[in-house]
């Protein structure tokens, strides 16, 4: 008799670990399903950073901030850009995308030349 109630909590155990961890799956899933979409409009406002041809020290506020076209249109976003200490040309740039209370970071970095205006030259 001991040894069926001992084999019942053993069982016991196990199946609240594994439905403890279907549980966080799910949870895990649905907030990746969320945060999809955030990430894909990061990438797409890193492309327009990386598109512009303009200096990365001071960005103009068409890139540094702003909203989305729909059907994304309740997810407002704002970009950074910082200079790398010694290394010329070289940017830590960071785009913020939030949605409700969803907020998606996407850091990375870009290197842009100084553009040099030569002065005497025809």
């Amino acid at each position: 008799m001991l040894e069926a109630v001992v084999a019942l909590a053993i069982v016991g155990l196990v199946c609240v670990g594994v439905l403890g961890a279907y549980g966080s799956a799910i949870r895990a899933d649905v907030t990746a399903a969320d945060r999809l979409p955030l990430a894909s409009l990061a990438v797409e406002r890193i492309a327009a950073v990386d598109l512009s041809g303009g200096s990365l020290d001071r960005l103009p506020d068409s890139l540094a901030h702003g909203s989305f076209a729909a059907p994304y249109a309740t997810a407002t976003w704002d970009t950074e850009s910082h200079r790398v200490n010694q290394t010329d040309g070289l940017y830590d740039i960071t785009v913020r995308v939030r949605d409700g209370n969803d907020l998606f970071t996407l850091n990375t970095r870009r290197y842009r030349a100084r553009l040099v205006a030569s002065v005497g030259q025809p």
